[in-house]
């Protein structure tokens, strides 16, 4: 019985050097990561610059040829028109853009109409079949500084030119083709801080009307943002200094970690050798205790001829030929202890220790010399 709570106590022991192991080995490799970020610190953080924000839209209104129904000489946008009684088109485009600081900034836009020929592909999808852009304002560049800027520019769109276009296209090729012309404002932005040669913006954008044709009923649909925004943020490098006091603290914390480390291996490995040992002898015990006597006190060995023994099935079988028990004298507590068969002046003696047991042998190694010892 008081092996087999020696045993459990060691294992006990055993459990809590693995997790006192464990966390060491967390210790450590903490302290590396402190000392290399503490050497080498983070090269980029980010700065906000500034905020801007958008307002686009493109209004229109739709002019009427002459006409027995309707009196007013055009239509107010977000209705349904009478494609046959579209006169043109006008569209006015209007870009406001606002900076929460100065900028220094460059833009550009034009404008182009796009006329479609629209099929479907093998996913029910519509796809140009046939295009072609128009110039309606010719690319025009601004740049100034300030917090704001603003596009504002009226274009009229010959409705019935484009719907003739169309027209001789599906009769040309006899294709029943879905037509529209899109109305689109091409917009490019670059700006940076007032005084910056770093621009931290460049955008690119487009807004556009979808106008359908080859139609009895029109009805214009805008695809466009009406507004938006982001936040501008600035690399900023430090200065690469090395944290000299950080550096001490981890790396007399790496170097406690690294002795406690190997004083905790070396513990865990002799408390590992002493598991097998008391397992050893248990098993000797259990499986041969009707033919051993253990004694509290040791026989004087120095009248007798000693003769060492390898293995204790050897024991065994000089027990079995002389008839004579073993003795079983424990030398050191959980470390060491003696078997022993005394017959007239001669001494034959089996030792087992736990120094023997070899903790990093594999498990084929460790039955082997169970195997030997038993």
């Amino acid at each position: 019985m008081k092996k087999k709570k020696d045993e459990n106590k060691i294992i006990l022991k055993q459990w809590v050097r693995v997790f006192l192991l464990l966390a060491v080995i967390a210790i450590m490799v903490t302290s590396i990561f402190s000392i290399v970020k503490a050497v080498k610190p983070e090269a980029v953080s980010k700065k906000k610059l500034y905020d801007y924000n958008y307002n686009a839209g493109m209004n229109y209104k739709v002019y009427l040829k002459k006409n027995n129904f309707f009196t007013a000489p055009y239509l107010d946008m977000n209705r349904q028109y009478i494609a046959s009684i579209i006169d043109h088109i006008e569209v006015e485009t209007k870009y406001d853009f606002k900076s929460s600081e100065e900028l220094d900034y460059n833009y550009n836009y034009s404008i182009v109409a796009t006329a479609r020929g629209l099929g479907e592909d093998s996913e029910g999808k519509k796809v140009d079949v046939w295009s072609k852009e128009y110039q309606l304002a010719p690319l025009e560049t601004n740049s100034g500084t300030g917090k704001n800027f603003n596009i504002a520019k009226t274009i009229n769109i010959d409705y019935n030119a484009y719907n003739q276009v169309l027209t001789d296209f599906r009769t040309q090729f006899g294709l029943s083709v879905d037509a529209r012309v899109d109305v689109t404002l091409k917009l490019n932005i670059t700006a940076g801080l007032k005084g910056s040669a770093e621009k931290t913006l460049q955008d690119s954008s487009e807004m556009s009307l979808q106008i359908p044709l080859l139609v009895q009923m029109v009805r214009i649909k805008p695809d466009y943002m009406n507004t938006g925004g982001d936040t501008i943020y600035g690399s900023i490098t430090p200065e690469n200094k090395i944290n000299i006091p950080l550096v001490a603290i981890w790396t007399v914390v790496l170097i406690i970690s690294l002795i406690v480390f190997v004083k905790l291996v070396k513990s865990l490995l002799a408390v590992t050798r002493k598991s097998e040992y008391i397992l050893a002898v248990n098993k000797i015990m259990k499986e041969y205790g009707d033919i051993i006597a253990e004694t509290h006190n040791m026989p004087d060995l120095n009248k007798y001829d000693i003769v060492n023994i390898k293995s204790f099935t050897d024991m065994v079988d000089i027990e079995e030929e002389l008839h004579s028990p073993i003795i079983y004298f424990e030398i050191e507590e959980n470390s060491k202890c003696v078997f022993l068969i005394l017959n007239d002046k001669t001494a034959y003696r089996f030792l087992l220790k736990e120094s023997e047991f070899d903790h990093f042998g594999n498990s084929n190694d460790k039955e082997d010399y169970h195997n030997q010892i038993i």
